[in-house]
């Protein structure tokens, strides 16, 4: 359920941020900035866990990772540490 109510909540926000914000009103702004500062308050571990999982699912190296997405490897491998078997990280 909470993943549901995030993915409603990301959407939401993608439809905002691609108006324009002067067309806005104040309750889509005010929404706009909470929902913003919520997300990117839980931004790290999501992206921890998404390049974990991308790191075990495609056997990707930390190098290959940071051309992929354009994260520095060493950030990358960082965010995905905590997510990872002990030891796993350093295999690649």
């Amino acid at each position: 359920m909470a993943d549901r109510d995030e993915s409603e909540r990301v959407a939401d926000l993608a439809r905002l941020i691609a108006r324009d914000p002067e067309s806005l009103t104040d309750d889509e702004l005010v929404r706009l900035i909470s929902t913003w500062g919520d997300l990117r308050r839980s931004a790290p571990e999501r992206l921890g866990q998404a390049i974990a999982v991308l790191y075990r699912r495609d056997r990707l190296s930390w190098p290959e990772i940071g051309r992929r997405t354009g994260v520095p490897a060493m950030t990358a491998h960082d965010w995905a540490r905590r997510y990872l078997p002990t030891g796993e990280d350093e295999a690649r």
